[in-house]
């Protein structure tokens, strides 16, 4: 962890640098990202036309730390981890466990086995160091719509801000490979505003809608606008 966390240096010098490490796609995609706020229309078609991509590109020393940057993530990832410990479950798996922020809060609050699963390699770079020297800690390259795991393989499956990058086909495909592998509980940290990366899903409605139990269900007090986030608790089985 200390090595992603060293002071960042100067805007051109980081960018040299990102140029020389990642390559010129990398330095196209960041230049993308920065410059199309005001469109974003083009920037969904350019920058986020496949998911995959884009969080390889993005993810890594820089993402890890703008999230580490902003106070509101870390009580954010707190908060959900309090949460998910309250339920008490015998193992967790987190789906787009991006470089493991959320699995390090859950790990302080419980003794059970985590796992964690993510299609973007420079993500999971990232969460290999940061999760560096945790044994119980697994993690997974793979999708979230094509869970590498038996049926009820986990007590708890876990989602942060993952459903809502996907579109409506391959995001309802995410909520029956959860309900596929875990024996219990689902719970879900998705926010339901859109912009160009989030397609946006009211999750505990969906899970009604097929006939399950909400444990809990509303929004996280300390995100900026609660009204458009949601955390929810499904009871999968029982």
């Amino acid at each position: 962890m200390d090595t992603l966390l060293h002071p960042e240096p100067l805007l051109p010098l980081r960018a040299w640098r990102a140029l020389r490490s990642r390559g010129v796609r990398y330095a196209w995609h960041k230049t993308l990202r920065r410059s199309l706020g005001r469109w974003p229309t083009w920037k969904r078609r350019l920058i986020y036309a496949d998911p995959r991509a884009y969080w390889t590109l993005r993810g890594g020393r820089d993402y890890f730390r703008e999230q580490e940057g902003q106070v509101g993530r870390t009580l954010r990832a707190e908060w959900i981890a309090d949460r998910v410990a309250a339920y008490r479950p015998t193992s967790i798996l987190e789906i787009g466990c991006g470089y493991g922020k959320l699995l390090q809060a859950i790990r302080v609050r419980t003794d059970a086995p985590l796992a964690g699963l993510d299609f973007s390699r420079s993500q999971l770079g990232a969460a290999r160091e940061f999760l560096n020297g945790q044994d119980d800690v697994e993690l997974f390259l793979g999708r979230g719509d094509q869970l590498p795991f038996a049926d009820g393989s986990f007590d708890m499956v876990v989602t942060s801000a993952v459903i809502l990058h996907n579109p409506p086909e391959i995001a309802d495909k995410i909520r029956r490979e959860v309900i596929r592998v875990a024996r219990r509980f689902a719970a879900h940290n998705e926010e339901m505003n859109v912009s160009y990366n989030r397609y946006g899903y009211d999750t505990a409605a969906w899970y009604r809608s097929q006939g399950f139990r909400i444990a809990e269900s509303g929004p996280i007090p300390m995100d900026p606008d609660p009204v458009l986030s949601q955390f929810c608790v499904v009871r999968v089985n029982g």
